[in-house]
Order: structure tokens, then sequence, then C-alpha cells
């Protein structure tokens, strides 16, 4: 009887030593495994913003200043898909629209498009549009690095200095490796600038509100960089459109350089 009853409590030993064994894989698997696949997906977040900013170098490189190199083009791969899902790579036209006023007449006009990518199981985006590089997740974006827009100081001029990029293509292309991008060149560019101005004023009217925001948050920046170089800076933000006017001086006067090369964007070999 000793023995049998032995034997019983040997068996439930073991039988609740592999309940607990269970239970601790069962929360490894529930715990564990989500925490490894947004680790992982971090890590690729952060490899895929390398390859925007390794892009926009590579971009910004083919419009050399007084270059001619018509056809040119820069071939880059965009590592869209994670380790744990695939990716989606697109390119889109007429995301915004810039505006460059100066003393309250139009100067240009320029559509936006946007380049970017998606993965994995996060709501996280990252892409190029008008020169920069953003990252947007849940609905917020953050420049990682902006549009080209600097002012510099040579009294009595004070010089406003943009790039802006025009991209054409349209897609959407989804991978489970990386995806082949090619650029190509269809119209350089040079600095182009025309007469002295007392007042310029930059509006980018988007057609996503958290995009506003995004170009809001460049102008605020803008604004703090260099409110010592200008009389007055001001940003204001209306719905889906934001503007920032710039104003010398009473003794100095502005100076809008722009360069506007296009660009054709396309896939290769999906």
């Amino acid at each position: 009887m000793q023995k049998r009853d032995s034997g019983l409590s040997m068996a439930v030993g073991f039988v609740m030593v592999l309940l607990v064994i269970a239970m601790i894989i069962g929360m490894w698997a529930v715990v564990g495994v989500p925490e490894q696949i947004r680790d992982a997906e971090d890590y690729h977040a952060i490899e895929v913003t390398n390859s925007f900013l390794d892009y926009k170098i590579a971009v910004d490189n083919l419009n050399q200043s007084g270059n001619t190199w018509v056809g040119v083009s820069v071939s880059m791969l965009i590592p869209a898909a994670s380790a744990y899902a695939d990716g989606a790579l697109f390119m889109e036209e007429g995301v915004g629209t810039l505006s460059v006023d100066v003393d309250d007449t139009p100067y240009s006009t320029t559509e936006i498009s946007r380049l970017y990518a998606t993965f994995g199981t996060t709501n996280t985006r990252i892409g190029y549009g008008a020169g920069g590089v953003y990252r947007k997740d849940y609905g917020s974006a953050v420049w990682v690095t902006p549009p080209s827009l600097t002012i510099e100081n040579s009294d009595p001029v004070v010089y406003v200095n943009m790039v802006i990029p025009k991209m054409q293509g349209s897609f959407a292309v989804g991978s489970s490796e990386g995806i082949p991008v090619d650029t190509l060149l269809v119209n350089p560019s040079s600095p182009s600038s025309g007469s002295e101005y007392h007042m310029i004023t930059i509006t980018y009217e988007a057609y996503d509100r958290w995009d506003a925001l995004l170009w809001s948050a460049f102008f605020n920046e803008t604004e703090i960089k260099y409110r010592n170089i200008v009389e007055d800076i001001t940003v204001e933000l209306t719905d889906n459109t934001t503007s920032m006017k710039i104003t010398p001086l009473s003794s100095e006067s502005l100076h809008l350089t722009m360069t506007t090369p296009e660009y054709r964007v396309d896939v290769r070999g999906v």
C-alpha cells in the first residue's frame, strides 16, 4: 500500500512539474515572443531609417551645383521587410503643395511627393519627401533630417536658400525582402534667385493633418534656429495648412535662392 501511495505521489509530482513547465512556456509565448518581435522591429526601423538617409545623400549628389547630367541615376535597396513580416514601399504624388510668396506676390509652387516604407506589425512609416527624411509612429511624425532651408546674414542682405526636389512616380510594392529603387535625374537645377525682397512667406498645404503638423514643427525649429538673424519669423498653423513668414530688419533686405531638381522614381525587378 505504501509503495502504491509512493508511486502515485511521484506521478502527481511529475504532472505538476510538467504543468509548471507548460505555464512558463505559455508565459514566455505571451510576453517574451511579442517583446522579441518589438525589439527586432525597432532594430529594423533603425536599419530602414539609415537606408533612407543614404538615399537622401545619393539623390542630393545627383544634382551637383551647375551640372547638366540629364539621365544620371542611382539605385538603392530599401530593406522594407522585417524579420517577422513582409514590408511594402510606396511612392505617392501630390501629398502636399509648397508655395513661396515674395512681398505678397506668388513666386513658386511645388507639388510634393513622398517615398516611404511600412513594415511588420507596427504602424511605423519611414520615408523621404521634399528633401527630408521622416519617421511616423501611431499618427505622429518627426523629422530625422528636415528639408533643406538655410538663412544666412550678410549685412545688409539676408540670404534664404531652399532646395526642393520634385519627385515623379507612383507605385505600391510589397516584398518579403529588400526593394530596389531607381531614381533618375530628369531635370537638373542650379540655384536660381530673384530680386531683393522685404518679406518671404513659405506655405505648406498638406493632404493629411499629421503632415501639416510635421511641417509646422519644421517651421518652428527654423524660427528658433534663425531668430537672431532676422527681425521676425512668424509661424502659423490652420487645419492642414502651415506657413512661415520671414521679415528682415528695416535696414536689410531678403534674397531668395531656390534649387528645384526633378527626379523620376521607380522600382526595379520586383
